[in-house]
């Protein structure tokens, strides 16, 4: 299955230490720290897999544990899911 891709009415803003999510459709407000800022970046370049996500974060944090970073990339790609941030790109309906 293919990684979601952000929804085309959320609006990102860069904060000094991660960004603000906005949906503009729902209204709803979501927080992301330096990481997944990096995680959210990389889904809106069209990143290919988990495993490329979980590589973009050791790469900038390289003395993190991979087990770990893999884990929190699917908890933070179900919490984008959950709240309708993303969509998946070949139904091109919400990922709830």
């Amino acid at each position: 299955m293919p990684l979601p891709i952000p929804h085309p009415d959320v609006i990102a803003r860069a904060l000094p230490d991660g960004s603000v999510l906005f949906h503009s459709s729902t209204e709803v407000y979501f927080g992301l720290n330096e990481t997944g800022t990096l995680i959210w970046n990389a889904l809106a370049e069209g990143a290919g897999s988990e495993e490329a996500l979980t590589a973009a974060v050791l790469t900038r944090w390289p003395d993190a544990s991979a087990g770990d970073v893999s884990c929190h990339v699917r908890e933070l790609l179900a919490d984008l899911s959950a709240e309708g941030l993303v969509v998946d790109p070949e139904a091109g309906v919400l990922r709830r």
